[in-house]
């Protein structure tokens, strides 16, 4: 309408600024939905009743009114400081004063959605540490339970390096401008942050248990031992077989338990995390393999 871009041009990273709130709202639900299911799974290990289980549900699919509010007007704050360090914006004003209304309008409400999807990220896995508190018991034998969290984790973290990489595609401006690879660098480190902090305590308390344990085993390991070798120096005694099956059990106990996991994750959790983590790199050493053969 203003003229800038010739009619039936398309210009893609304009027609990218409506792809970010839109894809805030369906990963806030896709999320949600994720978070939702990792709860269900690690209601087994979970020392609360059915109210307090109501109330951890709700506390992580619904975000407080005043933190939202907030958002909104830190987000009004970044707008207008982005209008007024972008040049076309500012001369767009001076020549076409209502459809740079229209388009602040636009950038506000990218900025607002996009704010809120952020402040859910950090609302909800901040809560999924506050879950972790109420376990009521660890079962190294049964670890499904105790990696829920991990999923919802892993693909928020996945998220945001989705977000981040159309951006990257989508900008031209990504590899030239300093402050967009500053953002880009960081998102990155946020990602990695979202997947591993809120799996500290739940990975605190594997570690303990593991511990617990080997020290129980260890500890009866040490008597039978010596009640293995007063019997040995009795040249009668019956008992003698019967001790040494029962230390090589407790030896097969010993080695199973030293080779649990800790780690509050499934392999593929991580590897999927990391293949994603990768995808730019990759693709760029492809493109300059590919550069390299053909020109």
């Amino acid at each position: 309408m203003a003229g800038i871009v010739p009619f039936g041009t398309f210009d893609l990273y304009r027609a990218s600024v409506p792809v970010y709130p839109i894809s805030s709202f369906m990963l806030i639900h896709y999320l949600n939905h994720i978070a939702r299911k990792s709860l269900y799974t690690f209601r087994s290990v979970m020392d609360v009743d059915d109210n307090e289980f109501a109330y951890l549900e709700y506390k992580l699919l619904v975000l407080p009114r005043s933190g939202v509010l907030t958002t909104i007007i830190i987000s009004l704050i970044l707008t207008v400081l982005y209008v007024a360090s972008t040049p076309y914006l500012l001369s767009l004003m001076q020549t076409h004063l209502a459809i740079a209304v229209v388009e602040c309008i636009i950038y506000f409400f990218a900025f607002s959605i996009m704010g809120i999807y952020f402040y859910h990220n950090l609302w909800q896995l901040r809560t999924v540490r506050e879950i972790h508190n109420h376990i009521k018991h660890i079962d190294l034998f049964n670890r499904t339970p105790l990696y829920a969290f991990s999923n919802l984790s892993s693909r928020t973290g996945i998220s945001l390096l989705v977000m981040s990489y159309f951006g990257i595609v989508t900008d031209p401006a990504t590899f030239t401008n300093i402050a967009l690879i500053n953002v880009t660098i960081a998102a990155s480190i946020i990602a990695v942050l979202c997947f591993l902090l809120p799996l500290q305590g739940i990975y605190r308390r594997i570690v303990a248990e593991k511990r617990r344990t080997l020290a129980s085993v260890n500890q009866r390991f040490g008597t039978m031992m010596s009640q293995f070798e007063d019997i040995t120096d009795d040249q009668h005694s019956t008992d003698i077989v019967e001790y040494h099956q029962m230390l090589a059990n407790l030896s097969t106990t010993r080695n199973t338990i030293e080779q649990i996991p800790t780690l509050p994750w499934e392999n593929s959790t991580l590897f999927g995390f990391i293949s994603v983590f990768l995808i730019p790199f990759l693709a760029r050493l492809a493109f300059s393999f590919l550069l390299t053969l053909f020109i």
